[in-house]
């Protein structure tokens, strides 16, 4: 139960960086930062639930008032993350509105301004094409953002998964170790069977460098 609360402290360290980053630069701040802020909302709330659920199931003493108080905060942490970060996307999304509107009327002014009216009439003509091209580029965005946030939440499920099948296995480890020195097998097995264990470790720390190359290179590839 210590070990999933720290891992929320850490997340919660990570999104308040993350916002942070945001607010300082709402209006030229990456898509792919969103998306990211996310993510890290979704493994956060993932973290709370399943924290939630060991202290349902732990069993009445003074520790448990002690992880209730931390589940409170996390839920509480979770509303205001949540609320900051669609504060920071509405505020993104007016100054934008708001530069397309200056830059529109900019044009229109500029248009009217000339003597002959078949150009005034063309540059009425051009920022209405502007504004539907604008219209469509920002479609786009929202279309790439939306993959963008499917492929960055499975990856961080599929890094949290095999986080969580290592630690699984260091504990069937542990107990497996512990039935052989029962069973008195000799210390040279025991040694035989860390050092694969360990080989093993290298093999599955090589697959997550792997994996997160391969969603570097998509995210490279979707920019």
């Amino acid at each position: 139960m210590n070990s999933l609360y720290n891992h929320g402290i850490k997340q919660t360290k990570l999104l308040s960086k993350e916002l942070a980053t945001f607010e300082s630069n709402i209006s030229t701040s990456p898509l792919s930062l969103q998306g990211s802020i996310t993510t890290s909302l979704t493994a956060f709330r993932k973290t709370i639930k399943e924290y939630g659920d060991l202290v349902a199931q732990a069993p009445s003493d003074d520790h448990l008032t002690k992880h209730e108080a931390r589940l409170e905060k996390f839920n509480k942490d979770l509303q205001e993350f949540t609320q900051k970060f669609d504060n920071l996307k509405l505020q993104r999304e007016n100054l934008r509105h708001e530069a397309n509107t200056q830059e529109l009327m900019g044009r229109r002014h500029a248009g009217n301004t000339s003597e002959n009216p078949y150009e005034a009439a063309e540059n009425v003509q051009l920022p209405m094409m502007y504004h539907e091209g604008l219209a469509k580029e920002h479609s786009s965005l929202q279309r790439g953002s939306q993959q963008l946030d499917q492929i960055l939440e499975m990856g961080q499920q599929a890094f949290e998964d095999i986080v969580g099948q290592n630690e699984t296995l260091q504990r069937v480890k542990a107990k497996f170790e512990d039935s052989l020195v029962t069973l008195g097998v000799s210390r040279g097995t025991i040694r035989t069977i860390e050092k694969r264990a360990r080989q093993d470790k290298w093999i599955f720390w090589a697959g997550v460098v792997l994996l997160f190359v391969c969603f570097w290179y998509i995210l490279k590839w979707l920019r």
